[in-house]
């Protein structure tokens, strides 16, 4: 692991690139800032040559991870993880979650419960890719399946993922990437350059052959035009990307439907799923559709938001995230501001007593809210980075036509017919309902669909047995 270093002062942390196994710093490294300017880290850099290398060594890389016995492999991984997981017990990861919460804003405990899952999932990675391998065994990864008149090979031999920095469980795409045996060109996001490093380094301490995965920090165009594909989060897409090498994740837009007679317990069960991962995962509740009566059903939530209040980010309760960036902050605020002024109601502000833009400890929050307006609101469907749900009043004729590009829609209480007519509508990816409706995000749920729809193809080999 990385020390910290104290060449800039106070503690901070040497954040490497990898040029596969090998740590890479510079002598004019990037430095990484908190809200008010104090360096926290120094990133390691890149020069061209090295990224062209890098791609050039992933491609060789893929057929040498491809020749691991299946139990070695996944025993790798289970390794990696259980690293990471000693070190966050013993606490040796403590600076890297402070530097993360200051540069990100996320709470520490929270960082630090993102991280373990990220861990979490890449020890049961045998378990998710078996659920997207065509024959339901994770060797067909490495042989390419048992299928009549088919074998499942990899579509490229090298993969860039651009990683978002929202909150360390996001981790999960780049970790199936390279579980299914694909070497993974990493490019790290300004919130977030920790959480991959970490793994990164674990992952090689475990054994990683050589060139499984480098790590860039920030944008690296030479190097996504040199790898075979590309995963890119959200849907703005650099436009030297062609379309078919290119796989966007990581944008939701989800969406609850309250229907009637609900469960006992589905505003608690509801916030939580507003709150996951900070409120800034794409399986957060944006909006709820309502079918009956919308201002009823936003002062029930805005009472379950109430509960979980602004409190500073080391506080071992906290789930609300700061802005490090103050203008960032101003920006969503007025937003939600030009929307009240329109007509919408603020319905935690009455709740709660707070004011939407909350300053403590000299960092910059947006109290949580739940907004009650029309369904032609521009907020209404719209992810925002907090703990956000735009509510609306939605007739049942147009509740499907309401949920249409959304990753999650959860059904709550009775809703006849609704369930059906979501899973036929082309825009929903998920649909959950009945005791399931806050199931959220699992990792061997398709999600966007299955990555490795997109890692891997059919080709026909015959006889597959002897390619």
């Amino acid at each position: 692991m990385s020390a910290p270093t104290a060449a800039l002062g106070t503690e901070v942390l040497d954040v490497p690139a990898y040029d596969g196994a090998r740590a890479v710093m510079s002598h004019r490294p990037d430095v990484v800032r908190d809200g008010e300017g104090r360096p926290l880290a120094r990133l390691g850099s890149t020069g061209r040559l090295t990224q062209f290398r890098m791609a050039e060594e992933a491609g060789r890389a893929a057929r040498r991870l491809r020749g691991i016995d299946d139990a070695d492999w996944f025993g790798l991984l289970r390794r990696a993880a259980d690293r990471v997981t000693t070190k966050l017990d013993n606490g040796d990861l403590d600076v890297w979650l402070r530097a993360l919460s200051a540069v990100s804003g996320l709470p520490r405990r929270r960082a630090a419960r993102g991280l373990r899952t990220a861990a979490q999932d890449l020890a049961r990675m045998e378990e998710i890719l078996a659920a997207q391998a065509p024959d339901g065994t994770v060797s067909a990864y490495r042989t390419g399946g048992s299928g009549l008149g088919w074998s499942w090979r990899p579509a490229g031999r090298s993969v860039l993922v651009r990683q978002p920095g929202n909150f360390p469980t996001i981790n999960i795409e780049w970790l199936q990437a390279l579980a299914t045996r694909r070497p993974v060109l990493l490019s790290t996001a300004a919130a977030d350059p920790f959480t991959p490093v970490v793994l990164t380094e674990e992952l090689y301490a475990a054994g990683l052959p050589e060139h499984g995965v480098s790590v860039v920090h920030g944008d690296a165009p030479a190097l996504r035009r040199l790898a075979d594909q590309v995963l890119w989060p959200g849907e703005d897409v650099p436009a030297d990307l062609p379309a078919g090498k290119v796989k966007t994740y990581h944008f939701g837009r989800s969406r609850a439907v309250i229907g009637d007679r609900l469960p006992d317990d589905a505003w608690p069960r509801l916030a939580r799923e507003a709150f996951a991962g900070c409120g800034r995962l794409c399986v957060n509740m944006s909006s709820l559709v309502v079918l009956g009566d919308p201002r009823e059903a936003a002062e029930a939530l805005a009472h379950e938001f109430a509960a979980r209040p602004v409190l500073p980010l080391d506080d071992p309760r906290a789930a609300v995230p700061a802005f490090p960036d103050r203008a960032a902050r101003d920006s969503l605020a007025l937003r939600i501001e030009r929307e009240v002024a329109a007509g919408a109601v603020d319905v935690t502000a009455a709740a709660t007593g707070v004011p939407l833009r909350v300053e403590l400890d000299g960092q910059a929050f947006l109290r949580p809210t739940v907004l009650l307006v029309d369904p032609g609101s521009p907020l209404f469907g719209t992810e925002l980075p907090f703990p956000f749900t735009a509510v609306a009043h939605v007739p049942r004729s147009k509740a499907v036509a309401a949920c249409a590009g959304s990753l999650i829609v959860s059904v709550v209480g009775e809703a006849d017919g609704l369930v059906r007519a979501l899973a036929e509508e082309p825009g929903v990816d998920k649909v959950f309902a009945g005791d399931q409706f806050d199931r959220g995000y699992h990792p061997c749920d398709p999600h966007e669909g299955h990555l490795a729809d997109f890692l891997f193809k059919k080709k026909a080999v015959i006889p597959g047995a002897l390619a």
